[in-house]
C-alpha cells in the first residue's frame, strides 16, 4: 500500500510540474534565433531569407525585416548569438536609438577580400565598412572594450593581408554615456577572440575584481590557470597544447565557452 501511495504521489508531483512548463512559441525551422535586451524589454533576432535580418518583439511578432546591402557575388553571413555580446547592440556605433548589427559577407571565388565585416543599423544603412584596405584579404574576429585610461570606446578587429599575414586594427568608437554604459554592461560577460582558437586565446578583462583566468575541459577538469593584472585590458592565454575540442574559461563568477582547433 505504501508503495502504491508513493507512486501516486510521484505521479501527481510530476503532473503538477509538467503543467508549469508549456511550449509558448516555435520559430521557423530555417531561423537561427537568439534573444537580446532592448531597453526594459527583449527582442528576438534571426537571419532571414537572403540578405535580411528579422526582428521579433517579446510577443513573437515580426516587427521589422532589415535588408542588408551586400556586394554582388558575396554571401551574407549573420549568426546572432548572445554569447558574442556585441552582435546586436544600441548606442555603441552610433548616437541614435537604432539597433546595430555586426554582419559579414564572404565570397567563394578567388576574389579579394574573401570576407568583409560591416556594421549596419536597423534601417539597413551601413554605419561602417571595416574592409576597405586593398591589402586586406580577410576580416573576421572583433571585440569591443572601454579604455578607462582615455575614457574611450574602441573595437579591435582581426585581419589577414594578401600575403596571409595576420594583423589587427583598433578603431575609436563614439564615447557617450549611453555607449559606455552599454559596453560596460556587456563587458560583465566574458568574451574572447579568435574563436575558434589555434594558438592563443585573447580574453577581454571583465574587470569584475578577479585576476585569474581558469580554463576547464568539458568534464570540468582544470587544464589552464593564469594570473593577470587588474589593469590589463586583455589576457592572452597560450592554448596551443590543448587537444581540439570545446572548453570553458572563467574569470571570477563569469564564464564562457570557446573552441580549440
Amino acid at each position: 500500500m505504501k508503495k502504491i501511495m508513493l507512486s501516486a504521489a510521484i505521479m501527481a508531483c510530476s503532473f503538477m510540474f509538467a503543467q508549469q512548463i508549456t511550449l509558448e512559441h516555435t520559430f521557423p525551422i530555417s531561423e537561427n534565433v537568439d534573444v537580446f535586451p532592448n531597453g526594459n524589454d527583449i527582442i528576438f533576432v534571426a537571419k532571414g531569407n537572403g540578405n535580411t535580418i528579422n526582428i521579433y518583439n517579446s510577443s513573437y511578432v515580426l516587427v521589422k525585416t532589415v535588408n542588408v546591402p551586400i556586394p554582388s557575388g558575396y554571401i551574407f553571413e549573420f549568426y546572432p548569438s548572445s554569447d558574442t555580446n556585441f552582435q546586436v547592440t544600441k548606442h555603441i556605433f552610433n548616437n541614435d536609438d537604432k539597433l546595430e548589427f555586426v554582419v559579414s559577407a564572404k565570397i567563394l571565388t578567388n576574389q579579394q577580400p574573401s570576407r568583409k565585416l560591416y556594421i549596419v543599423n536597423e534601417d539597413g544603412t551601413i554605419i561602417k565598412d571595416f574592409t576597405t584596405n586593398p591589402n586586406t584579404s580577410w576580416t573576421g574576429d572583433f571585440n569591443i572594450f572601454h579604455n578607462n585610461a582615455s575614457n574611450t570606446n574602441k573595437i579591435i578587429i582581426t585581419n589577414v593581408d594578401n600575403n596571409d599575414n595576420l594583423f589587427r586594427e583598433v578603431y575609436t568608437l563614439p564615447s557617450t554615456t549611453l555607449s559606455v554604459n552599454e559596453i560596460q554592461s556587456k563587458g560583465k560577460q566574458l568574451s574572447a577572440f579568435p574563436i575558434p582558437a589555434n594558438k592563443v586565446l585573447n580574453i577581454i578583462n571583465p574587470s569584475n575584481g578577479s585576476s585569474t583566468v581558469t580554463i576547464y575541459d568539458m568534464t570540468g577538469k582544470q587544464v589552464i590557470n593564469k594570473s593577470f593584472g587588474s589593469m590589463d585590458h586583455q589576457v592572452s592565454v597560450n592554448v596551443e597544447s590543448l587537444p581540439k575540442g570545446s572548453y570553458f574559461y572563467k574569470i571570477g563568477e563569469a564564464s564562457s565557452k570557446f573552441i580549440k582547433n
